[in-house]
């Protein structure tokens, strides 16, 4: 869509459905300042590897260093929290990329809370080309890019949204019954573009996302960008 079908388009919906916080009703916003204020911080972080309360930036624990990719899992919030949860399901499935700006901003305010070390690049989690044509836009490359802009103004980092691939179209692993049901569901489902090799040797990687169930997803992902040489993998979410 052109700029200005895009700003006709937005204006027409604007006039039929006018703006409304999700959380409070207040006309104006999608999501007002203070139900932002009111999303719940995740205090305690936990090894992606083993689930036990690890640092408080969400680091691999001590006793699973090196046992997969995943070097640590930051989750900023609380799926279980009801306006969490129906913030990102909004976000998701009824289509509203406007999401994606106070979400990263607020996200990247809890990065800065919790000190964590940035990295070279962001690779956002991508979707596969038959879900990214029915949505219309991947909320991870979105968030990312507004956590770049925010978290380093003036200096943001690289987000390479083009570098990671989702070859196999799959069911979201929400809907898998087990653990087993849940690997063999991603498998051989991502892998690395062509000539990407060159941006991902030797760089520290946040992997970015909206939710981590399981953490399934992130750890496959890392493990196609250990392959190709990453020096280190950490997984970024709004909840888990």
């Amino acid at each position: 869509m052109s700029p200005l079908l895009q700003k006709i388009h937005t204006g027409i919906l604007d006039t039929l459905f006018p703006l409304r916080c999700l959380g409070c009703g207040a006309p104006g916003h999608n999501l007002c300042s203070a139900c932002l204020a009111a999303f719940p911080r995740r205090l305690k972080q936990r090894c992606p590897t083993c689930l036990k309360a690890t640092t408080p930036r969400g680091e691999t624990c001590f006793a699973c260093t090196g046992i997969r990719s995943l070097d640590g899992l930051f989750a900023a919030s609380l799926y279980r929290s009801p306006l969490v949860a129906e913030t990102l399901h909004t976000y998701k499935y009824r289509f509203i990329p406007a999401f994606a700006e106070p979400l990263g901003t607020w996200l990247a305010d809890r990065i800065i809370e919790c000190d964590l070390p940035l990295p070279d690049i962001f690779i956002p989690v991508p979707l596969h080309p038959r879900r990214l044509r029915f949505r219309g836009f991947n909320q991870s490359a979105l968030l990312a890019k507004a956590l770049s802009d925010t978290l380093t103004p003036g200096l943001p980092i690289p987000v390479l949204a083009q570098s990671l691939l989702r070859t196999r179209y799959t069911k979201p692993q929400m809907k898998t019954e087990s653990r087993e049901e849940r690997l063999g569901n991603l498998m051989n489902a991502f892998a690395l573009a062509q000539n990407s090799e060159a941006s991902i040797r030797g760089r520290s990687i946040w992997l970015i996302d909206d939710i981590a169930t399981t953490g399934t997803t992130l750890e496959e992902c890392a493990r196609v960008l250990k392959n190709a040489g990453a020096k280190s993998v950490f997984g970024i979410t709004l909840a888990r």
